[in-house]
């Protein structure tokens, strides 16, 4: 805007202002459009161009088979762990289930022992080995499980919490088997889970032999 040559300096001064005002306005709404042009752009790049995750798959298959698990014909109970994955696969009596390693007091990962009720001061009666170690009522004489090298919670063969801080029982995820007899394992699918206190044996199972579930699931 042109100064008129006949104006009062007041009246000049107040035009500068205006222009100056105006300018300043113009600037702001270019610097304005154009951040957001930049940032409409890289959002743009950013769903073009999804950034990839480590965090592991849910679903995996595992480094062992079937004939592994069930190789030895007097077997009662057979554990395979892969230990990455945080899973362990258990055959007992009555099928196969897969135990989730997150220890449920605060996520680490128990280790499996031989030996679980070891310094507890829990004994191995007649009563306690029957309860959690076979859904059928038989006994199965073995004292594997799990030990949390964290606070030392303990877990029975079946993922049932007995000792430590742990608040309830380790949940069980979908196992299958694929046709080269490999278990494909879904951390994602939790075929039992168990509130605190509830000590029942869950009943789900993986049939050897046929491959497919009893679809027995407990609290999902």
């Amino acid at each position: 805007m042109a100064l008129n040559p006949y104006d009062t300096p007041r009246g000049k001064l107040r035009s500068r202002v205006e222009a100056t005002r105006r300018q300043f306005l113009l600037l702001v709404g270019a610097v304005g459009a154009l951040g957001a042009t930049l940032f409409g752009g890289l959002e743009l790049l950013k769903f073009m161009f999804p950034a990839a995750t480590l965090e592991a798959p849910p679903q995996f298959k595992t480094h062992f088979t079937v004939d592994d698990l069930t190789g030895s014909g007097t077997l009662k109970v057979n554990v395979l762990s892969d230990t990455a994955n945080r899973v362990t696969v258990v055959l007992d009596t009555i099928g196969i289930y897969a135990v989730y390693l997150v220890c449920t007091h605060l996520g680490c990962t128990p280790n499996y022992v031989s030996d679980v009720t070891s310094g507890t001061g829990v004994t191995d009666t007649a009563q306690t080995v029957a309860k959690h170690y076979n859904a059928e009522g038989g006994a199965i004489s073995t004292r594997n499980g799990w030990a949390c090298p964290c606070h030392g919670s303990r877990y029975f063969i079946d993922s049932t919490n007995f000792y430590g801080p742990a608040p309830r029982p380790m949940d069980w995820v979908d196992i299958s088997m694929s046709p080269d007899k490999f278990f494909v394992v879904n951390r994602a699918a939790i075929t039992v889970y168990r509130q605190a206190g509830d000590t029942s044996v869950p009943r789900w199972r993986l049939d050897p032999k046929t491959g497919k579930s009893n679809g027995a699931t407990i609290g999902v």
